[in-house]
């Protein structure tokens, strides 16, 4: 006669297996997910501190150009687009239009005996472009 044993069964079966290590790649997708997003964000918010800093200097700029010839300044407030210079140096003259490719454009209107100012700075992140804009009025303060 055999000899019967009467223990329990140890051990998992292969579906208990299945079961967790598919509960456990979930949540590691899950976790990736997540990662991958709060660094897009971090990216993000980075990219458009830089650019309202690009935008501040761009208004510190036009307001180097109103002090250093107003009369010029106030000629070229005729709503034309125009390209802050790279250097970010007080020139001669505004000359450059912006055109699309640009990212840093400045635009100049007359509003009475002030000049608006509207600066403009665009980025791209992958497939979608953001901008931030800043806007002022500059008269002759000394008058």
């Amino acid at each position: 006669m055999g000899k019967c044993y009467n223990r329990p069964l140890a051990g998992q079966s292969l579906v208990e297996v299945v079961i967790a290590v598919g509960a456990m790649s979930v949540l590691l997708v899950a976790l990736l997910s997540l990662m991958s997003l709060s660094l897009r964000n971090s990216r993000l918010a980075k990219d458009r501190a830089r650019a309202v800093a690009s935008a501040s200097q761009g208004v510190e700029l036009m307001r180097a150009y109103r002090d250093s010839n107003w009369n010029e300044f106030l000629i070229k407030a005729n709503t034309t687009n125009y390209s802050l210079p790279v250097g970010w140096v007080v020139g001669v003259d505004l000359i450059a239009i912006c055109g699309a490719a640009d990212e840093r454009c400045v635009q100049l209107s007359q509003v009475g005996d002030q000049v608006e100012v509207k600066v403009s700075v665009a980025w791209t992140e992958g497939s979608q472009t953001f901008s931030t804009n800043q806007v002022t009025q500059l008269s002759l303060w000394e008058r």
